[in-house]
């Protein structure tokens, strides 16, 4: 058994310690054996590939590292979720290469203790029907319905079975009261799509289904958990929580708060 591991990065030195702390850590774990990882990395200033490449001198892995001379950009521009696409796409193929049993895709910004990692795991034993689980990291953002310090990080990615988005700076970012109370309960929700910051689903699925990300019509996961689900549920799991810390969190206003009471509400 193998555990491959896919992230992409730009200018993130000063999560690299934390990050390569963890696939050491994962590395040779009974629950899946070697960690195979594969980078993709473009335009960084700060050390970033140079970083990835002396670690790879001493570990399992590729990287491609590249120098486009394209701006970094943020938010849901769609030149920004087709250039994502097409870097997890093509980080994959070395993957695919590869003997591997799992695929762990995650963010590197991400604050991840390896129980996280083994959660997940066990949750795919314990759920052999699932297609795929996804964590859902927490951000240091006031939920907006005022029910404590955190919220759900990645509401973008998030759909619900009826293709709802979730409710963003909310705890339980989830519409449906079925679903809100799975999530309350702590049970992996059923969705149409998720990310959360670090999926894990059998490489097997991969390969059977030629999953791909796909930016052009918004968010590049959607793309990827529609094929993921032509072999089983994709599954949001409200257990596994690990943490975006913003130095400069975002702020929802009065009325944002207003309109989510009342969308519930309905």
């Amino acid at each position: 058994m193998a555990l491959g591991l896919l992230a992409t990065l730009r200018d993130e030195a000063a999560h690299l310690p934390r990050f390569l702390n963890l696939l050491e850590q994962l590395d040779g774990r009974p629950e899946w054996g070697p960690l195979v990882c594969s980078f993709y990395e473009n335009d960084s200033h700060d050390g970033t590939a140079e970083a990835l490449a002396a670690w790879l001198q001493h570990h399992r892995g590729t990287l491609i590292s590249e120098q486009l001379g394209v701006p970094r950009l943020r938010g849901r521009a769609v030149a920004r979720t087709q250039r994502l696409a097409a870097a997890r796409n093509r980080v994959l193929e070395p993957l695919l290469q590869q003997q591997l049993d799992w695929l762990l895709v995650i963010d590197a910004d991400l604050q991840v203790q390896p129980a996280q990692v083994l959660a997940l795991h066990r949750l795919l034993q314990r759920y052999p029907e699932a297609a795929m689980v996804c964590a859902s990291a927490v951000q240091n953002v006031p939920d907006v319905l005022g029910e404590g310090p955190w919220s759900y990080y990645d509401s973008w990615a998030l759909r619900d079975r009826q293709g709802r988005g979730g409710i963003t700076f909310a705890a339980n970012p989830l519409r449906d009261p079925s679903d809100r109370w799975r999530w309350m309960a702590g049970l992996p929700v059923p969705v149409a799509a998720a990310f959360g910051g670090m999926a894990l689903l059998p490489m097997a699925v991969v390969r059977r289904q030629g999953l791909q990300w796909q930016g052009d019509q918004g968010c590049e996961h959607w793309a990827f958990c529609a094929g993921a689900r032509r072999a089983g549920p994709v599954l949001a799991c409200p257990t596994v929580r690990p943490v975006v810390w913003h130095a400069q969190p975002p702020r929802w206003s009065a009325a944002y708060a207003a309109g989510v009471r009342s969308q519930l509400a309905a």
